[in-house]
């Protein structure tokens, strides 16, 4: 199986727009700073993010800067934007180094993460968001670098964060051992010859920030929980994204043949590929949101 990132992106709003955390994100709107803040989201992948938080009434005006190292989603973001403004009739005009949403102007900046933190980069940000982002870095190594880059009791925002559970519906015999594996490769991740991953990055956040001397002013669960409806079908594009996950999961263990039999995981990939198909899979994520100050 192999899939679409930028279509991934795209189908994971609303899967995003049910799991995001209220209370917490009741927190960020009191947080949030009066004026015409600059925010940075790190990992913005398609700018999802920052149309959400527009439609939700979170800002409207100020500089908003997606940084992602991956070009390509980039330009893909400004079109897929521009789109997303059509429809709610709100006006764009593309910019040099981005687009003008409204009042608000979006940035578009090429960078890996960990090379990006290196160097300094102008005016630091009022706030700083990451979504499904730090369980694929090296926290420790990461987040004083990050909270770095925010202005003196700037707010962060850190969303989706993994936290060592995933449930498929109905029960599989491999579940145990397709799930153990599975958060062995996160674990031992490496990308831009860096370690990358923590399957357990949701509860292990508390102490970080507070070791880091930003300790959450408010925490909560934001699940992933995918279904089909009443009719046998999943919400908008859910179950590309629910295809997507299984891919991720393939491509994840396919290598790994001294970690589990290549014939169970295919054998595993068959049956949920079959329940997907007939609208009977069930996906659950746990994962964790913060909200605090540098």
């Amino acid at each position: 199986m192999t899939f679409d990132y930028a279509r991934y992106l795209a189908a994971k709003t609303t899967v995003d727009d049910r799991a995001l955390n209220r209370h917490v994100l009741d927190e960020l709107r009191r947080l949030m700073p009066a004026g015409k803040p600059r925010i940075l989201e790190v990992g913005a992948g398609l700018g999802t993010m920052v149309a959400r938080l527009i439609d939700w009434g979170v800002l409207g005006s100020g500089e908003y800067i997606l940084l992602d190292a991956d070009r390509q989603l980039l330009d893909d973001s400004r079109r897929w934007l521009c789109d997303w403004a059509a429809v709610r009739g709100l006006r764009s005009d593309p910019l040099p180094d981005g687009l003008q949403l409204g009042e608000l102007r979006v940035r578009l900046v090429h960078a890996e993460l960990g090379s990006y933190l290196e160097v300094a980069h102008g005016a630091p940000a009022d706030v700083l968001i990451a979504n499904a982002v730090l369980d694929l870095v090296d926290v420790p190594a990461v987040l004083p670098g990050l909270l770095r880059l925010l202005v003196p009791g700037g707010v962060y925002w850190f969303t989706i964060n993994y936290d060592g559970e995933s449930i498929l519906e109905p029960g599989h015999p491999h579940d145990d051992q397709v799930m153990r594996a599975y958060h062995r490769d996160m674990d031992e991740r490496i990308r831009y010859g860096r370690p990358a991953g923590d399957s357990r990055t949701g509860r292990r956040l508390f102490h970080q920030l507070r070791a880091a001397k930003a300790p959450a002013l408010a925490a909560g669960p934001s699940d992933w929980v995918v279904s089909a409806g009443p009719d046998g079908s999943y919400p908008g594009d859910e179950a590309y994204f629910l295809r997507s996950i299984l891919s991720t999961i393939e491509n994840a263990l396919r290598s790994r043949e001294d970690w589990m039999e290549p014939a169970d995981l295919t054998d595993w990939l068959a049956a949920r590929g079959q329940q997907l198909a007939a609208g009977d899979l069930v996906y659950l994520a746990h994962q964790l949101d913060f909200v605090g100050r540098a």
